[in-house]
């Protein structure tokens, strides 16, 4: 490169520009094509939790509440609740991320959210939750309110399943 006083000529100027330009070009382009690929990462992601939230709604808990209601004694309706439990355990955190970052839903309200949301009564969701059936209705409220149900007709269960 050649210098005149310690500048660098026009000739020299025009080409270090020219590959700065290049350069930014091309990582504009790089992170352009991260961009996607975090996109299709993130809604791969979606997918898939969706398709376990689905598969488990629609292949285990039918059979769970086929035999909750085949007559248990209390030890297997026990052990039954238990693993009713752990499933919701294990599936709130693809829920969580769905819902709790939307509506700010505690991980109680979510945990009665989905439970509403598969159908069950309050007396059944304070059984398996070990919560009184009153707590359970003020959490009802407070999913409802969240959602924008407060005063409304529109049945919890319902919109849930809807959205």
């Amino acid at each position: 490169m050649k210098k005149i006083s310690g500048v660098p000529s026009r000739k020299a100027r025009s080409t270090l520009e020219q590959q700065v330009e290049e350069r930014t070009r091309a990582l504009e382009n790089m992170n352009t094509a991260l961009k996607v690929l975090l996109e299709k990462r993130e809604n791969d992601k979606r997918e898939i939790e969706k398709r376990v939230m689905v598969n488990i709604d629609q292949l285990i808990r039918p059979y769970l509440e086929k035999l909750a209601n085949s007559g248990l004694n209390s030890r297997q309706t026990a052990y039954l609740e238990i693993i009713q439990t752990h499933l919701n355990e294990i599936v709130s955190p693809f829920t969580r991320n769905l819902s709790i970052r939307q509506w700010n839903l505690t991980p109680t309200e979510m945990q009665v959210a989905i439970l509403v949301k598969q159908g069950r009564t309050t007396p059944q969701i304070a059984k398996l939750l070990t919560l009184s059936a009153r707590t359970v209705e003020a959490h009802r409220r407070r999913i409802r309110a969240k959602f924008g149900l407060a005063r409304k007709k529109t049945n919890l269960m319902t919109y849930l399943r809807s959205i």
